[in-house]
């Protein structure tokens, strides 16, 4: 049977396809599920789900043509899905999505060093992420439609790291709330592989709040969450916490206080002004040493794994699942994960040998911060010192998602066009 055969020794590939995949078969050879498989070898199949990721073709059967096209063998359509089911190789690709996440460094010129409070904490952002449901999956005995695939991510705010948490519960009901899936996972899961005595602090939206619950696993698995105070909800207010109203990083904080709920738990609320976007913003966590201008920073930062889906939804076609079984649609997730790594690993070292940024993006973003400051300005007001220290590119861009593409599909023999990543940059 012909498989994927991305590696041969003639030389047929271009370095850069050995580069580009190289932190995940470097993970491989220590493997605990790793096996031989002579009709299609771990490492070959790793490839294959990263590059159906990557791929923008709408469907499995015009993903392996497209490949075949390439000049690149393919497994069989009926083998490649079979791989899919393979509980052995989720687990598999569970293994090495946890430790490719974990490599990865934290993102270069970021703005953690104006937090040293922080440094004791791993920081997530969590949320749930929801694609169509795959060709073959069941309609649903009572509408005649089929049910969303749900799964739920965490994203490592220094590092931007994305790792699968795990797939939406689709026996018992048609859309799991995310609490239900959270409490599912358990403290060790949450922590993330965190060492004993390190803080986890998780950044959730609005469908994150129970505080019982964060009470819970504050106090036994030193696990934080922070989210925004509901419209409908009534606390009363029991202590005002001090802070330090001199700190510019608190620039915009109205008050900070500790209030009761209706579980009978009592939580942190910090009050904000946000001066971009001339709202008040009111934010409830169990965290509460943290200064509070920095909690409402963390909050804001939220909004990266929103742009996170983004990409791959928008940029990088994936809008649906690829097969029907439990196992398929884990995989999917996981495979989301490594190619949103490995493309943050590449642009990295893109940018570490070989000097190459996205001008063009970082000069738009210059742009918008002046603006803003400008406008500030006229009104009284300043950008928070926060919003101005974390300027940092967090998504892929399209331009780098094309070239990426043409790399691996169009040009897989060839060394990797550098030059016309740098033009696509400089221009506008």
């Amino acid at each position: 049977m012909p498989c994927i055969h991305p590696l041969p020794a003639s030389g047929s590939t271009s370095a850069f396809t050995l580069d580009f995949f190289a932190p995940l078969l470097d993970l491989l050879d220590g493997a605990e599920n790793q096996r031989v498989c002579p009709e299609l070898p771990d490492e070959h199949w790793l490839q294959l789900g990263v590059r159906r990721t990557l791929d923008d073709h709408p469907s499995g059967r015009a993903f392996l043509q497209h490949l075949a096209l390439c000049g690149v063998e393919v497994p069989e359509l009926s083998h490649f899905f079979e791989t899919l089911k393979s509980a052995r190789r989720l687990a598999l690709v569970t293994e090495l999505s946890a430790g490719l996440a974990a490599s990865l460094p934290p993102l270069p010129g970021d703005g953690w060093s104006c937090v040293p409070e922080l440094a004791g904490f791993d920081l997530y952002a969590g949320d749930g992420h929801f694609h169509a449901a795959a060709a073959h999956d069941r309609r649903d005995g009572q509408d005649g439609c089929k049910d969303a695939v749900g799964h739920f991510f965490a994203l490592n705010l220094r590092s931007h790291a994305l790792g699968h948490l795990t797939a939406a519960d689709q026996a018992a009901r048609r859309k799991e709330h995310d609490m239900r899936a959270l409490k599912r996972l358990g403290i060790p899961s949450l922590r993330q592989g965190a060492a004993k005595g390190r803080k986890v602090f998780y950044v959730w939206d609005r469908a994150g709040i129970d505080f019982r619950q964060w009470h819970h696993w504050k106090h036994s698995g030193g696990l934080y969450f922070l989210s925004r105070e509901k419209e409908n909800m009534k606390l009363e207010v029991i202590a005002e916490n001090q802070w330090e109203r001199t700190d510019p990083r608190n620039a915009g904080v109205l008050a900070d206080e500790l209030v009761s709920t209706s579980q009978g738990v009592s939580v942190r609320r910090v009050r904000y002004r946000c001066a971009q976007r001339g709202e008040d913003f009111s934010f409830l966590t169990t965290e509460c040493t943290l200064p509070p201008g920095v909690i409402a920073h963390l909050y804001r930062l939220r909004w990266e794994i929103e742009k996170t889906f983004d990409e791959l939804k928008n940029k990088l076609g994936e809008t649906k699942a690829w097969a029907s079984s439990a196992n398929a649609k884990a995989m999917q997730a996981q495979f989301l994960c490594m190619a949103h790594n490995l493309m943050i690993r590449c642009e990295t070292e893109l940018e570490r040998i070989h000097a190459v940024r996205n001008e063009a993006e970082l000069a738009r973003r210059a742009k918008r911060l002046d603006k803003d400051e400008k406008r500030l300005a006229l009104e009284k007001a300043e950008l928070p010192f926060l919003a101005r220290a974390f300027q940092r590119l967090t998504v892929r861009s399209v331009k780098f998602i094309r070239w990426l593409r043409v790399q691996l599909f169009a040009r897989p023999r060839h060394e990797p066009d550098i030059a016309a990543l740098r033009l696509l940059y400089a221009s506008l």
